[in-house]
């Protein structure tokens, strides 16, 4: 998922300089939202069998309908050459990661298993992918 969204940088690059055309980092940026637009469904797919576990997830997957709502809204924006009015979704997406990781570690310290190393980075750092340089 961070590689994808990685691939937004050299369009928003692209579209700031000047190197894309408003329609070309559209297209480009379009086609990152579609494939997004899948990982969503599947990650709001999921259905644990644990209800814990069930509890956990709903929130951290509603998180992707922010983020494929932002990059929809971006994709018109760069098409309009208008990104003044995206979402600002970044601090519900944050709260709602950083939720899920504290449960997780929570779920983890109750069942004796350590959590990844990677978990630990989840809700820091940039959340949606900015035209404006900052996070």
């Amino acid at each position: 998922m961070n590689a994808l969204l990685q691939g937004a940088d050299p369009i928003i690059q692209g579209f700031q300089n000047h190197s894309l055309t408003d329609a070309r980092a559209a297209a480009r940026m379009g086609a990152l939202e579609l494939r997004f637009a899948d990982f969503t469904v599947d990650v709001n797919a999921l259905q644990p069998s644990d209800p814990a576990l069930a509890a956990i997830n709903a929130p951290y997957a509603h998180t992707f309908i922010f983020e494929d709502s932002y990059l929809n809204a971006l994709v018109s924006g760069m098409a309009d050459d208008n990104v003044s009015n995206l979402p600002n979704t970044q601090s519900d997406q944050r709260a709602a990661i950083i939720e899920w990781r504290v449960q997780l570690e929570i779920l983890g310290r109750k069942l004796g298993v350590a959590l990844p190393i990677d978990l630990q980075q989840a809700g820091r750092g940039e959340i949606a992918p900015s035209v404006t340089g900052g996070s």
